[in-house]
């Protein structure tokens, strides 16, 4: 699935700008979306191979990883937020175009691991 293209003008404007800001909470939405069609996927194959094969660690350490993860997007992305202020429509952006960022990681990570 191709991704929308956002683009903000050089020289934005408040409405330019909360235009930028709703494409990319599509976007964001889009890949969230993405990512738990993914996790479901690899939540499935290893129950069955833990039903297979009796190992009961894996499915546990996976779901911690994506817990883990979760954490550290909110946490790495919250910097960059405050980076940027008192400016919190720079702020909004940084956030969101970490979060797209880092969530997409993440999920070409699962995919290479089915």
């Amino acid at each position: 699935m191709a991704k929308q293209e956002c683009k903000l003008p050089v020289k934005a404007n408040p409405d330019s700008a909360k235009l930028y800001i709703q494409c990319l909470d599509s976007q964001l939405n889009k890949i969230k979306q993405i990512q738990n069609t993914w996790i479901s996927k690899q939540q499935y194959e290893l129950s069955k191979i833990e039903e297979e094969s009796g190992n009961t660690q894996v499915l546990a350490l996976f779901e911690r990883a994506i817990t883990n993860h979760h954490k550290y997007i909110s946490s790495a992305c919250q910097w960059r937020y405050l980076l940027k202020l008192p400016n919190a429509t720079d702020a909004a952006i940084s956030y969101k175009l970490c979060e797209i960022e880092l969530i997409s990681q993440f999920t070409d990570t699962i995919k290479k691991t089915i």
